[in-house]
C-alpha cells in the first residue's frame, strides 16, 4: 500500500487516492466524447469540458456533504473538520451531486437528463474502479478482519488511513489481516464496465434511462455484496443480521453482520428501481435516447 504515489522535487507529493481518482476521470474522456458524438451532440469537445466541470464540482461537493452528514454532531462540534478533505467522501453523495449538475448540463445543450446520465453510465464504472484502487493504496474504505489464513488478506502499514484511524486492531507497524474490499469492488466494477460497453457498442443509443438502469442494477448488487466484507463502521446499520455459518465460510468473524448497512439499503433500492424500469413495458413508438 502506498498512500503517497509519487514524491519528487519537481511535482511534490502526489496523493495516491486523489491522483487515481483524477486518472480514472481522464480515462473515460474519450468514451464520453465518442458517445456524445454518436448521439449527435453539437460541439462534443465543448460538451466534454462542461461534462468534466460537472463531474469535478458535483462529485466533490456532493461526496463531501454526505460524508459530513454521516456524523453531523461531530462536525458541528469541530467545524474545521468540515473542510478537512483528508477525511474522505461518500460515493453516493457524489452521484447525487453529479446528477444535480447534469440537470444544468441538459438545459445548456438542450438534451434530456436521461440522455446525459446514460452517457456517463456506460463509462463510469471504469473511473470508479480506478478510484477504488486509490482507496486501496490509501488504506481507506477498508475491509473487515480476516479469520485464519485467508489467502487474499492484506495488512495496511502505519501511514495508511485505516491504521491512523485506530478502529482496527494493530499488529506492530501494520494492521491485522483485513479483506481487501476495495479490490473486490474494483474487480466487480471492471466487469460491469465491460458488460455496459459491450451492450452500448452492439445496440447503440437506446430508450432513455435504460443504460443508467443497467448501471444501477449492477452497482447496487455489487455494493450489497461487498458491504458484507466492509470493516469501516462509518456507514452505520439500519439493522444487524448475523449469519455465522456464512461469515465464517467467507473468512470473517462470526459476529460480522451481513445486513443491513445504510449503503446496502441504498444499493438494494437501486436494484429494485432499476429492475422495475428494465422490465416495464415500452410504449409503442417510444423514441430512443
Amino acid at each position: 500500500m502506498h498512500p503517497v504515489l509519487l514524491d519528487s522535487a519537481w511535482l511534490g507529493s502526489l496523493n495516491s487516492y486523489g491522483t487515481l481518482i483524477m486518472l480514472g476521470g481522464m480515462l473515460i474522456g474519450p468514451g464520453v466524447w465518442w458517445d456524445a458524438r454518436q448521439r449527435g451532440v453539437n460541439t462534443p469537445f465543448v460538451f466534454l469540458l462542461d461534462f468534466y466541470l460537472v463531474l469535478i464540482f458535483g462529485s466533490f461537493l456532493g461526496g463531501r456533504l454526505l460524508y459530513v452528514l454521516t456524523s453531523p454532531l461531530e462536525h458541528l462540534a469541530d467545524p474545521a473538520r468540515i473542510f478537512d478533505l483528508d477525511e474522505g467522501f461518500v460515493f453516493y453523495g457524489s452521484v447525487l451531486g453529479v446528477f444535480a449538475g447534469f440537470a444544468w448540463l441538459g438545459k445548456r445543450y438542450e438534451r434530456k437528463l436521461g440522455e446525459i446520465c446514460d452517457i456517463l453510465a456506460t463509462w463510469m464504472a471504469l473511473s470508479h474502479a480506478v478510484g477504488r484502487t486509490g482507496c486501496f493504496l490509501a488504506g481507506c474504505c477498508w475491509g473487515a478482519p480476516c479469520q485464519g489464513t485467508f489467502p487474499l488478506a492484506v495488512q495496511f502499514p502505519s501511514e495508511s488511513v485505516v491504521y491512523t484511524a485506530a478502529l482496527i486492531p494493530r499488529a506492530g507497524e501494520h494492521t491485522i489481516p483485513l479483506h481487501p474490499t476495495q479490490l473486490y469492488e474494483a474487480a466487480g466494477l471492471l466487469l460491469l464496465f465491460l458488460i455496459l460497453t459491450t451492450i452500448r457498442r452492439r445496440r447503440g443509443p437506446e430508450q432513455l434511462w435504460v443504460q443508467s438502469a443497467r448501471w444501477a442494477l449492477g452497482y447496487g448488487l455489487l455494493r450489497v455484496i461487498t458491504e458484507i466484507f466492509r470493516g469501516d463502521p462509518s456507514r452505520g446499520y439500519l439493522l444487524r443480521l448475523e449469519l455465522p455459518p456464512l461469515t465464517t465460510a467467507l473468512g470473517l468473524n462470526a459476529d460480522q453482520p451481513v445486513l443491513l448497512s445504510i449503503s446496502q439499503a441504498i444499493g438494494a433500492a437501486l436494484v429494485v428501481l432499476a429492475a422495475w424500469h428494465l422490465r416495464r413495458p415500452r410504449q409503442a413508438g417510444e423514441p430512443p435516447a
